[in-house]
């Protein structure tokens, strides 16, 4: 199938196309292997098998096939994607439709391990590794899978946002996500901020975090079960952001340069002291 091959060209890419593919990002400014990075990681993505035709476009959740939209064939791991400049940046449909629909049912995932599942809720965010943050366009966010926990309170059945020092503060109403912009719901997101201390007055932090589920009137009847139910219900990809902070990495082409200003610099300093 073409749209594979064409998947397949970015992720195992030959000798030559990996050469123009390095080339292209180590000789680049941070703006531009950003902006080089988003349109490979969109080619990535959308380069997968859904409906093309009009008269296959879902009219309705229950016409959308998402086994078939979501389906991989081969996943690959982190480690053996070598594109210089990558960044893994993707849109909030197709964080669920490839990454979490897939990881609910037990299925192959794109690139298997490049979103960690971790208890998200049992820790402040700076706690979080510092080297998970490293996707987006900044360099600055870092994707999880992870269980929310219902728990009652007086306002009822209630999910715990409550961290060691802090808590999860809800920006906003509950959304719909759209497949591909259109009329389709997927999925739903929650925008939460960080804050320190103890509700309602705790201190804001730069720390936001996006919160994703899949719409269970999408998910097939057939594929139900107790099991697959429950975590329907419980089983989300939260995307948190450091906000003012980025970690974009210096190239071997700008560290080279760097270092090479710098032993010269030394050398300038050296001989004035000589």
């Amino acid at each position: 199938m073409a749209s594979f091959r064409l998947l397949s060209w970015f992720l195992e890419p030959t000798q030559t196309q990996s050469r123009f593919i390095e080339q292209s990002f180590s000789h680049s400014s941070p703006t531009q292997t950003q902006t080089k990075a988003q349109v490979i990681i969109v080619l990535l993505f959308m380069a997968l098998p859904c409906p093309q035709s009009t008269s296959q476009v879902p009219e309705t959740e229950k016409d959308f096939d998402l086994l078939k939209c979501s389906k991989i064939e081969n996943g690959k791991k982190e480690a053996e994607i070598h594109l210089v400049g990558y960044r893994f940046d993707p849109s909030e449909d197709q964080i669920v439709v490839f990454y979490l629909f897939n990881k609910i049912l037990g299925r192959e995932l794109p690139i298997n391990d490049i979103i960690k599942e971790i208890s998200v809720y049992e820790h402040d965010p700076d706690e979080l590794p510092s080297g998970d943050f490293k996707h987006g366009v900044d360099c600055n966010e870092a994707f999880y899978f992870a269980y929310t926990e219902q728990v009652y309170s007086s306002r009822g059945k209630i999910t715990r946002r409550t961290t060691k020092s802090g808590y999860w503060d809800l920006d906003g109403e509950e959304e719909e996500v759209k497949y591909r912009n259109g009329d389709i719901t997927v999925m739903f997101e929650k925008v939460m901020v960080f804050h320190k201390g103890t509700a309602p007055n705790g201190i804001e932090t730069d720390f936001i975090m996006h919160e994703y589920r899949v719409n269970p009137l999408i998910v097939p009847t057939h594929v139900l079960n107790d099991s697959i139910r429950a975590k329907i219900e419980r089983y989300v990809v939260c995307r948190i952001i450091q906000e003012g902070v980025s970690n974009f990495p210096l190239t071997n082409f700008h560290q080279d340069g760097l270092l090479g200003l710098l032993k010269k610099q030394n050398q300038i300093d050296m001989t004035e002291i000589a």
